[in-house]
């Protein structure tokens, strides 16, 4: 960039009356240098217009996905306090299966009672209707047994 140059300062002159003009300072390089300095000026002010333009979107990019993320991070929490209560319920169930198996017959208990069922064979018991129904028979079977006699 072009330096900034001080005006040159005008010769003094001997009078008031003299021939020659005095010397005028060099305004042009001291007007380029002003509008050297007014375009840098502007185009810094563009680029941080521009710099606060993209800042803005980034803001609003980062607010945006700050709610998104708030509302992912209460569905999720929501979906764990969930978990946590089927978890619970899971394991009152299972407790209770395990009080009902502690209940239940042992496998020994239901062999001795397998053997004790095969030794009386229930399958062969009566009721008590067919045993009346026998005893009538054999009562009528005597009866008439008597009287052929």
């Amino acid at each position: 960039m072009a330096e900034m140059q001080a005006p040159q300062r005008p010769k003094p002159h001997p009078g008031l009356f003299h021939k020659e003009a005095p010397a005028q300072p060099d305004f042009k390089a001291f007007t380029e240098d002003i509008g050297n300095l007014g375009r840098r000026l502007r185009l810094l002010e563009e680029s941080i217009t521009t710099i606060r333009r993209a800042l803005q979107v980034t803001e609003q990019n980062m607010l945006g996905k700050n709610k998104l993320f708030a509302t992912d991070i209460r569905a999720l929490t929501s979906d764990i306090s969930d978990m946590k209560t089927e978890i619970n319920e899971m394991k009152e169930r299972m407790l209770d299966l395990v009080k009902e198996l502690k209940e239940t017959a042992k496998r020994d208990d239901v062999k001795v009672l397998e053997k004790y069922i095969n030794f009386w064979n229930p399958v062969k018991f009566v009721t008590q209707n067919e045993v009346e129904a026998i005893v009538k028979e054999i009562l009528k079977k005597e009866k008439e047994s008597k009287m052929k006699k």
